[in-house]
């Protein structure tokens, strides 16, 4: 079978050591690091580590496994930047630029809830005429941590503790609904073990990863301080809440119901 796992930035811990080889896949699964992984790409039989977004799409013919996320206490991978400041932009079109689901997803929950920002249009297409008039610009990654030019950034993740009180589950490993429990068991140890290996050895990567991209120690440090790779039990609602509020205006629904499998874990 395959196993998919989005390259993103905040998704190191677990792809540096297996695209570095400090870990071996399981005999039978075949891993791809897919950057910006989409739902469209996971077949039925696939198990996936995608963007929470994804579950709109992937909520009926997959489970998600407790054991293998990624979760965002206060600081995040998406963020807001702006000319002004935030209080001063009634309405415009929003820039997503190389935003992927997750970064879209928590704008869309939060631009005008939270900030009050009304979005007329949202851009992907740089060339788009709203492009050139956007005062709201997403951007996700490294870019995230990065100073800007000018103006202000908002951190997504922040504004939406700051409004729900609750972190951002911005990626979760799903399986297929009908993999036997030992196939999940083996994807599950697997990512553990990565994610292990990652942890253990983060001085080796880190600060080569924050230098490469040029991100501030500090910033760097705050921000995988207050990632999490477990979903906890109070993380549930929240990753539903994000969904809830991250779908409207969408044509995507967000799922009722989100299956999560029980009893498998990577002891």
């Amino acid at each position: 079978m395959r196993l998919l796992i989005d390259d993103a930035f905040a998704a190191k811990p677990y792809t540096v050591p297996i695209s570095s080889g400090w870990v071996s896949a399981p005999d039978g699964v075949a891993v791809s690091l897919v950057e910006r992984l989409t739902g469209d790409e996971v077949a039925p039989d696939d198990a996936a580590l995608v963007s929470s977004s994804e579950l709109r799409r992937l909520h009926p013919t997959h489970e998600v496994i407790p054991d293998v996320a990624i979760v965002a206490d206060g600081v995040g991978a998406a963020a807001m930047r702006t000319p002004v400041r935030p209080d001063e932009i009634a309405s415009t079109p929003v820039r997503l630029l190389d935003a992927g689901g997750a970064a879209e997803l928590l704008a869309r929950a939060t631009v005008q809830p939270f900030y009050g920002i009304t979005p007329t249009a949202w851009v992907r297409d740089d060339d788009a005429p709203e492009a050139s008039r956007a005062e709201v610009v997403i951007v996700e990654g490294a870019e995230t941590l990065r100073e800007p030019e000018g103006g202000f950034s908002e951190d997504l993740a922040r504004a939406w503790f700051i409004w729900t009180a609750q972190p951002v589950v911005s990626h979760v490993l799903v399986v297929p609904n009908e993999l036997p429990s030992e196939e999940a068991g083996k994807i599950v140890r697997f990512l553990a073990d990565a994610r292990s290996v990652g942890l253990e050895r983060r001085r080796e990567w880190r600060s080569q990863l924050a230098e490469r991209e040029g991100v501030g120690r500090d910033r760097a440090s705050a921000f995988w301080a207050a990632q999490r790779f477990t979903l906890a039990e109070d993380d549930r609602p929240a990753l539903l809440n994000l969904l809830a509020k991250g779908s409207r205006g969408t044509p995507s629904s967000s799922p009722l119901t989100v299956q999560f499998r029980e009893g498998t874990s990577a002891e």
